[in-house]
């Protein structure tokens, strides 16, 4: 890498960094998966993460549906637990986490791209995704998608090395391998793998392009390929072992979401799942138009590097095929770690096809395909500096949990009620999270008696929880109405 390079990687780094800060808001949305991972930052630091499991997996058991799993993976609390023991449950300093792993990523996706496009154009793909507005809103949450996407590419980049070094490459005089320079690739692949499925469980599909990748450079000598996948296999089941007598698992639970599974919910998360990239340009000015023509260049590089690529490709088809099974949705997040190889390919499929014209035609061809790429960044650009002035002017808006409105529900419950209350809320985690109380949601009338209070979100209608206008007339129940503000209604449940 030039000098050069080097310095303008690190000022579209350092853009990232600074773009990703300036959006961050001083609250969070009303999802509650965010207090989860908090709960077991703060566990470990305790040293009582089986009481967060046992207190988990009463919110999971007694909700109408599982809010979310008994516990995550622990690498994301991990990340964070350095953050609450200095910082506590400070909303802003949560987020930088995520920020830090966002600039890691675009400099491992760098490096990746450079492998198949020139510096240069490596260097615009880099900038381009590193201010694209959805991206960089995904650093206002504090969830483990966009560590999970820097591991996971990180993956994918050290597994191409890796299997490159077991060949040498195309020296014509290559120096073998030492047995341990072997061993130390292996273990360092191994040792990727098993911190991207610490943070989401989905880590252990790059398994699969490893595996791939091996059978079709070893192809008839099983025993080369059956090497290539069994030192980092071994690495991952080793440090998953000594994880598993640390941390207590509670990822077992994810199954209990399969209860919503159905034929028709497959047909419809396919269909989603196909179109779902184009929300990646949601928030540009015409940026309908950026994911059918990205999805067209993206043919011709599978035509023509199938082969070289197969393994990416099945990594990308294992993760879709994943969600599309996955009876719930969350939106983007879900695909980032396969959104860079939408661009990655797409931009490789441009060259392609340019190839393809007459001599007289690749100039102009050349010059389209940069102005296409110059203008998408751009207007990524505009957009993410237009978002972030939005959100200082705005002194970086307080929202969800974190507003007035819902410190004086916290306030008003750890005051006035018991430590060993139970609240029906249609965030449980959240609350848990405020208020130390346990505490589950429900969208059913008949559940009411299992809590000693119901916490009503006057704005959430009827999304996980009774309707405010119904639950009053639940039968069986007598509600006694004991603390309201704009926001939230609060009943004491009585037999």
């Amino acid at each position: 890498m030039t000098k050069r390079t080097l310095f303008v990687l690190i000022f579209i780094l350092s853009i990232a960094a600074l773009l990703s800060f300036a959006m961050l808001k001083r609250g969070h949305p009303w999802w509650d998966d965010f207090a989860s991972y908090v709960m077991q930052a703060r566990a470990i630091l305790s040293g009582e993460m089986d009481a967060f499991v046992r207190r988990n997996a009463f919110t999971v058991q007694n909700s109408s549906y599982p809010p979310g799993p008994v516990a995550y993976p622990w690498g994301y609390p991990l990340l964070l637990a350095p953050v609450v023991a200095l910082f506590g449950v400070h909303p802003l300093a949560l987020k930088l986490v995520g920020i830090a792993f966002y600039v890691l990523f675009l400099g491992v996706f760098f490096l990746l791209a450079r492998r198949r496009l020139t510096e240069s154009e490596a260097l615009l793909l880099t900038g381009v995704l590193a201010v694209n507005p959805a991206l960089l809103l995904a650093n206002d949450l504090i969830l483990s998608d966009i560590p999970f996407l820097a591991v996971s590419t990180l993956g994918v980049w050290w597994m191409e090395a890796y299997l490159s070094r077991q060949e040498r490459g195309t020296d014509p005089h290559p120096q073998p391998l030492s047995r341990r320079e072997r061993g130390r690739d292996g273990l360092l692949l191994g040792l990727v793998i098993f911190v991207a499925a610490f943070l989401r469980t989905n880590g252990i599909l790059l398994f699969v392009p490893l595996m791939v990748a091996s059978l079709i450079r070893y192809w008839g000598e099983w025993k080369t390929a059956l090497r290539q996948v069994l030192l980092p296999l071994g690495a991952f089941l080793a440090l998953y072992l000594a994880a598993s007598l640390l941390f207590p698992n509670g990822q077992d639970s994810y199954l209990n979401h399969f209860s919503m599974f159905s034929l028709t919910r497959l047909w419809e998360n396919f269909w989603f799942y196909l179109w779902l990239p184009s929300w990646t340009f949601r928030e540009l000015p015409g940026g309908v138009v950026f994911y059918p023509i990205l999805a067209l260049f993206l043919l011709f590089s599978v035509a023509a590097h199938w082969k070289r690529d197969l393994p990416l490709y099945a990594y990308c088809l294992a993760t879709l095929g994943l969600f599309i099974l996955w009876p719930e949705r969350q939106g983007l997040r879900f695909i980032y770690p396969v959104l860079p190889f939408l661009f990655l390919f797409a931009f490789e499929g441009m060259k392609l096809a340019r190839e393809r014209l007459p001599a007289r035609g690749r100039e102009i061809a050349s010059r389209t395909i940069a102005g296409f790429w110059s203008v998408l960044l751009l207007l990524s650009l505009g957009t993410s500096l237009y978002t972030a002035w939005e959100n200082l002017a705005a002194n970086r808006e307080i929202n969800g949990p974190f507003d007035e409105f819902s410190y004086d529900l916290y306030e008003f419950i750890r005051a006035e009620t018991p430590p060993d209350a139970v609240i029906v809320f249609v965030r449980p985690r959240a609350l848990r999270l405020f208020t130390d109380r346990d505490s589950f949601m429900t969208t059913r009338c008949e559940d009411l008696p299992k809590g000693d209070y119901a916490a009503i979100h006057e704005k959430m209608g009827n999304v996980g929880q009774i309707p405010p206008e119904q639950i009053t007339a639940c039968p069986g129940v007598r509600l006694e109405e004991v603390f309201n503000n704009r926001r939230f209604t609060v009943y004491r449940i009585n037999p």
